[in-house]
């Protein structure tokens, strides 16, 4: 097993850690490789939604310099339950939305030439968010929105925390939980014309140190991203959405030694929502990395229930 706790294989498995590392934001719904449609458009107050989705990520991860490994490939999949809810903030639409997942992840790696395998399911960390939208979002009832509400440019701002309680043992390489907490402010801004949409949203992902990983200490630099959607609305409420984005940093220190595993990749993504019926409906998912220089490279497929009450 990559976790194995073999004294000969200690230093080896502090140096593949980092390999791994920088592609292991995946095991916590993709680090820095969401790709989020709309997530600063207005929506009517008050509404309050359950979502239960699948995933299944394939794919390789591209080592840093510094790792003794090659040929490392994963299957991951994931069971992602969350909770979010709609609400006036100073006369403007808010929504907090909370969420955890499941994890089962299958894969292997060649270590200094000898295939290692891992085979585990665990629970991942907490994330809890709230974003606000500040310019062209006033808070509607449901009635009035569909009344009222003319959809245009609308500015907005969210933060994201993780917090840490997710399954995680220090002797372990790899771990859903992260040990850590990360803060994630993000600002994005939208505009609506007829039938098209389209976002931008930036962030950064602050991360703490991690104390204890492999009797080390590990600090990681901020990572960096960026976001762009286009969506096209049909009618009975289906859309679809191509998704794009690119994110960088997140290089990795030991003892205050960089580890070269800065990211610096990009995504593209098709999603599609289908309603069925007044309170319930699908969105369908799928992504590939288009350029990965240090990290996963992922093809990822999706599909998430939605019930709105």
């Amino acid at each position: 097993m990559f976790w194995r706790s073999s004294t000969g294989w200690i230093k080896v498995r502090r140096s593949i850690l980092h390999a791994v590392l920088a592609a292991w934001g995946i095991a916590t719904v993709a680090e820095a490789q969401e790709l989020e449609p709309r997530s600063y458009m207005n929506i009517p107050i008050d509404q309050q939604f359950l979502i239960v989705g699948v995933g299944h990520n394939t794919g390789e991860v591209s080592p840093s310099p510094t790792a003794p490994v090659d040929d490392v490939k994963l299957d991951i999949n994931l069971l992602a339950l969350a909770y979010a809810r709609s609400f006036d903030l100073m006369g403007k639409s808010a929504k907090f939305d909370v969420q955890t997942f499941r994890t089962c992840y299958e894969g292997s790696g060649l270590v200094l030439g000898n295939r290692e395998r891992v085979d585990r399911c665990e629970w991942g960390d907490a994330r809890l968010r709230l974003s606000w939208n500040l310019v062209g979002a006033p808070a509607l009832s449901l009635e009035d929105f569909r009344r009222l509400y003319k959809p245009g440019f609308t500015l907005g701002a969210s933060l994201q925390v993780e917090a840490p309680i997710g399954d995680y043992k220090s002797e372990r390489l790899i771990n859903a939980g992260t040990n850590r907490w990360m803060l994630r402010p993000g600002l994005g801004m939208s505009y609506q014309w007829g039938a098209w949409y389209a976002d931008v949203s930036l962030d950064v992902k602050l991360f703490q140190d991690n104390g204890n990983y492999l009797g080390d200490r590990i600090k990681q630099d901020p990572i960096y991203q960026a976001q762009f959607h286009v969506v096209r609305y049909f009618s009975k409420g289906i859309w679809l959405a191509f998704n794009s984005n690119f994110y960088r940093g997140g290089e990795s220190f030991k003892q205050g030694e960089p580890l070269l595993d800065e990211l610096e990749n990009s995504r593209l993504g098709l999603a599609a929502s289908f309603p069925l019926g007044k309170h319930h409906s699908l969105k369908f998912n799928v992504s590939r990395g288009v350029v990965t220089r240090i990290g996963s490279d992922f093809d990822a497929v999706s599909l998430s229930y939605q019930y709105r009450f």
